[in-house]
């Protein structure tokens, strides 16, 4: 999975290796035990230490089904022609074509003991399957014994790591461009990628362990109850300050360009008392987010703020008397601009206010509760 890919190590060795070492060692010392094939079966103990235990279970799953796709065409062709290289020519296509046809993502463990069986003498084809067949089922084992048993990760202890990080790193990169905007400040375009990239880099780390969270979990592992069922709109909120921190670096952008061509009129005082009220916005937002955060992953008491429009109506009254005195091609580009910052600094406060009101709503409940509010569609942002 992509987002999965992203994640990067915090050790030279993470646990998942140590697991994948432990797994490929007791498989060799059980099948040599045994007298049986190591090989194979190590490869498949290692295939089956998947990042979560639910993850290993259904990859098992599927291992065992192309395992058995994989023997019986072998058997087949091997039975109806000459086993050889012909036959397995034959037959690695049949074996491709019937592991997509099942919907089964792992092919090469299909064709592997096609291989085996169709480089086995004829009389030996019953004898080889079985063995085949065994440390497969060995292999399966004690992946899913190790993955099981030895340190089982705590994503869920890494998910709230990082959307805490993500959400400082967010909300700083969409203040700071908010504020830019207000004081005719663009940020430097080196800086400005740079933080972009760290911006996206936290947001697929977080979906990528939300990811890995969801398979492992059972739900109603916080001790707040409200929590679980928010973190993923959490995510999509954070996705949305990224982009429209975006549109406002754009608006800042181009309305200094548009200044610099008309010689950097001064700037009227209704427009400055606009901008002053833009300014107290930002501020506002990031005093609500750190209470979010705060109610969100601290479990801090959680006040209701009312969602009106008072504040932005008191905006439009200004926009009314800058616009008396202004009007054509400079009132056009500037409300323009004004717009963009406007609209995404409303978006950010009020969709702030919507989670401290939820928390609110559920602080006093409990979990069986706030999940079933949840699951009816009772509380939507």
């Amino acid at each position: 999975m992509a987002r999965l890919k992203r994640l990067r190590l915090k050790m030279p060795f993470g646990a998942r290796m140590i697991k994948t070492a432990i797994a490929v060692v007791l498989t060799v010392y059980l099948t040599e035990a045994l007298k049986l094939s190591s090989a194979v079966a190590a490869v498949t103990a290692i295939i089956n230490v998947q990042p979560s235990l639910s993850r290993s279970l259904k990859n098992a799953g599927e291992q065992l089904a192309v395992h058995v796709l994989g023997v019986a065409v072998g058997l087949i062709i091997g039975y109806l022609w000459a086993p050889g290289p012909l036959a397995m020519g034959l037959a690695t296509p049949l074996v491709i074509w019937l592991a997509l046809k099942f919907g089964f993502s792992d092919v090469v463990m299909a064709l592997v003991p096609m291989v085996i069986i169709l480089s086995s003498p004829r009389d030996a084809f019953i004898s080889e399957a079985l063995n085949r067949s065994i440390v497969i089922f060995l292999g399966l084992a004690v992946g899913l014994m190790v993955n099981a048993l030895v340190a089982p990760p705590k994503y869920r202890d890494r998910l709230v790591e990082s959307l805490i990080r993500m959400n400082n790193t967010t909300a700083d990169f969409f203040c700071s461009l908010a504020s830019g905007f207000n004081h005719l400040s663009l940020m430097p375009e080196d800086e400005y990628n740079q933080k972009r990239k760290e911006v996206k880099n936290l947001l697929a780390e977080c979906r990528g362990y939300f990811e890995l969270w969801q398979e492992q979990k059972g739900r109603d592992t916080s001790p707040f109850p409200w929590q679980d069922e928010l973190l993923e709109r959490y995510i999509d909120f954070n996705s949305n300050l990224y982009h429209k921190g975006k549109d406002i670096y754009e608006a800042t952008k181009q309305r200094i360009a548009w200044r610099e061509q008309m010689g950097n009129p001064p700037i009227a005082p209704e427009f400055e008392a606009i901008l002053a009220m833009l300014e107290h916005g930002n501020k506002d937002f990031a005093h609500l987010n750190i209470l979010l955060q705060q109610s969100l992953f601290e479990g801090r008491p959680a006040e209701f703020y009312p969602v009106d429009e008072e504040f932005w109506r008191e905006m439009s009254a200004f926009v009314d008397r800058w616009h008396d005195n202004l009007s054509g091609a400079y009132y056009l580009h500037a409300f323009m601009f004004l717009a963009v910052v406007a609209n995404n600094l409303k978006f950010a406060n009020r969709t702030a206010k919507e989670f401290l009101n939820i928390i609110y709503v559920h602080q006093d409940l409990s979990h069986s509760v706030v999940r079933e509010r949840f699951i009816t569609g009772q509380d939507r942002l």
